[in-house]
C-alpha cells in the first residue's frame, strides 16, 4: 500500500512539473524604464554649450575699444566710435549717429538663428534722437535674411524679421519712446515650421506682435551683426545703449514616450496602446509605431505631454516589441522606447481532466508509467 502511494505521489509530481513547464505562465511585459534627465533649456550646440544666454555684453569695461562677451562664449565686439558714458547699469556706450557701432561680424553665424529656433534679444537704450537709428542688425549680405530691432524716425521701435522677398514678419510700436528716459526693449521670435511668431515688450509691456508663414532661413546665412548700426553702413542710432542680452533656444527632439498598456493578451483580439513624449520646445508630437509583426502605425500630430491612444490586433501567438518613437514638427526624432508584449502559446482555462488529457496525449511516455502502476 505504501509503494502503491508512493508510486503515485512520484508521477503526481512528475505531471505537476510537466505542467509548470509546458503551460506559458502569465507573461509581465517589460516596459523599458524612461528617465528624463535635466536639459538646459538654452544649450545651443557644442560650441555653446550649456549656457543660459547666448551673448551677454554689459558694457562695463569702462575704457577700451572691445565688448567683452560675459555669457562665456567669447563673442567679443570691436567697438568702433562710441564712447564710455554712464548706463543704466555702471558704464554703457554713446553712439554718435553718425559712424560708431560695435561689430560683430566674426560671430554673425553664432548668433544667427533659424527659422525653427526661439529667440530673444534685449536692452536698455536711452534717446531723444528724431532719425532712424538700428539697436541691433543681423544679414546676409543681401541683405536677406535680416533680423534687426530699431527706432523710426517718430521714437516709434520696429522689430522685422525677414528671409526672403516675400517672407517676414514685422512689429511697429505705436507709442514713441524717444523721450531721454531709460527703457527696457526686449525682442522675442517662437520658431515654427509654419507661420512663427514674433513680440516686442518696451518695459515688460507687449507693444506688438506678428504671425505668418516665414520661408526658410538658417543662421549659417547670416555674415554681418551690428549693435548701434545698419549693416550695411547706415541707420546709424543716437543715444545709450546698455546692457544687451541675446538668447537662443534651438529645436530639441521629443524625449522617449512612455508607453501603458496590456503586456499579454489573445491573438485576434485588439488592444489599446497609450503613448505620451514630452517637447521641450512645446513642439506637437506624433508617434511612429513598429508593433513587432511587420506592421506600423503613424499618428498625427498631438500636443506634446498629452496620452495618444492607438489600437492594434496581433493575428499569431507570439512574443512582440512594440518599438516607439515620437517626431516633433520641425522633423526631429526622439529616441525609442520599447514594450514586450506576449501573446500566450497555451492558455490555463481547461478544466484538470482535460489538462490531463493533453498531457498523456503530448507525453506518451506518461501512459507507460501509468500502466506500470496499474500492472
Amino acid at each position: 500500500m505504501k509503494n502503491g502511494l508512493f508510486r503515485f505521489g512520484f508521477i503526481f509530481t512528475i505531471f505537476l512539473l510537466f505542467i509548470g513547464i509546458s503551460i506559458s505562465p502569465s507573461i509581465i511585459g517589460n516596459v523599458e524604464q524612461v528617465t528624463n534627465p535635466s536639459v538646459d533649456y538654452f544649450s545651443i550646440n557644442s560650441y555653446t554649450e550649456n549656457f543660459g544666454s547666448l551673448a551677454y555684453w554689459s558694457f562695463d569695461e569702462g575704457s577700451g575699444n572691445l565688448a567683452h562677451d560675459y555669457s562665456g562664449h567669447g563673442f567679443y565686439g570691436a567697438i568702433n566710435g562710441a564712447s564710455w558714458t554712464t548706463g543704466y547699469s555702471n558704464y554703457a556706450l554713446d553712439f554718435d549717429g553718425e559712424a560708431s557701432n560695435v561689430n560683430l561680424d566674426l560671430y554673425s553665424k553664432d548668433l544667427g538663428f533659424n527659422k525653427t529656433d526661439d529667440y530673444k534679444i534685449s536692452a536698455w537704450i536711452n534717446t531723444e534722437s528724431t532719425q532712424s537709428g538700428v539697436i541691433y542688425m543681423m544679414t546676409y549680405s543681401s541683405p536677406m535674411p535680416i533680423f534687426y530691432i530699431k527706432f523710426s524716425p517718430d521714437g516709434t521701435l520696429q522689430m522685422k524679421v525677414q528671409s526672403t522677398d516675400i517672407c517676414g514678419l514685422i512689429i511697429n510700436s505705436t507709442d514713441s519712446y524717444n523721450d531721454g528716459l531709460w527703457h527696457y526693449i526686449e525682442g522675442r521670435y517662437y520658431g515654427n515650421t509654419v507661420n512663427p511668431m514674433m513680440e516686442l515688450y518696451v518695459d515688460n509691456e507687449l507693444a506688438g506682435n506678428d504671425s505668418d508663414w516665414l520661408c526658410p532661413m538658417s543662421s549659417f546665412q547670416f555674415k554681418m551683426a551690428k549693435i548701434g548700426m545698419g549693416t550695411y553702413d547706415s541707420e546709424f542710432f543716437n543715444g545709450i545703449i546698455d546692457e544687451v542680452k541675446v538668447f537662443k533656444i534651438p529645436s530639441t527632439p521629443p524625449e522617449k514616450p512612455k508607453i501603458s498598456g496590456p503586456a499579454s493578451g489573445k491573438k485576434e483580439t485588439e488592444y489599446p496602446y497609450i503613448f505620451n513624449a514630452d517637447d521641450r520646445n512645446n513642439d506637437n508630437v506624433k508617434y511612429i509605431i513598429d508593433w513587432g509583426d511587420g506592421t506600423t502605425d503613424t499618428t498625427g500630430f498631438y500636443q506634446s505631454g498629452i496620452n495618444v491612444t492607438v489600437k492594434h490586433t496581433w493575428i499569431s501567438d507570439e512574443t512582440y516589441n512594440i518599438i516607439a518613437y515620437a517626431q516633433d514638427e520641425h522633423g526631429l526624432n526622439g529616441p525609442n522606447t520599447t514594450l514586450s508584449v506576449t501573446m500566450p502559446k497555451t492558455h490555463i482555462y481547461n478544466p484538470i481532466i482535460q489538462l490531463l488529457l493533453k498531457m498523456l496525449d503530448r507525453f506518451p511516455f506518461f501512459e507507460k508509467i501509468l500502466n506500470l502502476y496499474n500492472n
